[in-house]
């Protein structure tokens, strides 16, 4: 019993030692920073085929 608790009690040691310098990080560093555009998003009309004077198109089948 004593052995199977130093080795677990040496298990702990080791993954908190390598696990110390992941949790040391601040968020800044582990996630990626994100930026949205500012400018208004128009919508595609790739593959539309729409009427000269209307402002709705529909999708080819």
């Amino acid at each position: 019993m004593e052995i199977e608790m130093n080795r677990i009690a040496l298990a702990l040691a080791v993954t908190l030692s390598l696990a110390l310098p992941a949790a040391a990080q601040s968020l800044t560093v582990l996630l990626p920073s994100l930026s949205f555009p500012t400018e208004p998003v128009t919508p595609s009309t790739k593959g539309c085929e729409a009427p000269a004077a209307g402002t709705t198109c529909q999708l080819p089948e």
